[in-house]
């Protein structure tokens, strides 16, 4: 079963593999460790990702990162608006 998890943002790079523009994000989960998940940039420079808090999807080695896609403006990262740590379970 998959949770929700706070992650920081440690590195982020083009992802040359996938069929449309995406990221690879290495992603610090605090006391779970650290994780590869893949995103769609959207209006993000990768240089702007590292440091930022996202909430991730994580089922066993899987990481996904969540993101809104809106119409008006494209992807969205789901985040907290405060500083937590990560490895902080989103309910």
């Amino acid at each position: 079963m998959a949770e929700l998890i706070v992650g920081r943002v440690v590195a982020a790079s083009d992802h040359p593999g996938s069929r449309g523009p995406s990221y690879l994000l290495r992603v610090d989960l605090g006391g779970r460790g650290e994780r590869t998940a893949q995103m769609e940039p959207g209006g993000y420079a990768k240089d702007g990702l590292e440091g930022t808090l996202v909430v991730v999807s994580v089922d066993g080695d899987e990481a996904i990162v969540l993101a809104a896609r809106s119409h008006a403006h494209g992807t969205v990262l789901l985040r907290p608006d405060a500083d937590v740590e990560p490895g902080t379970l989103v309910a």
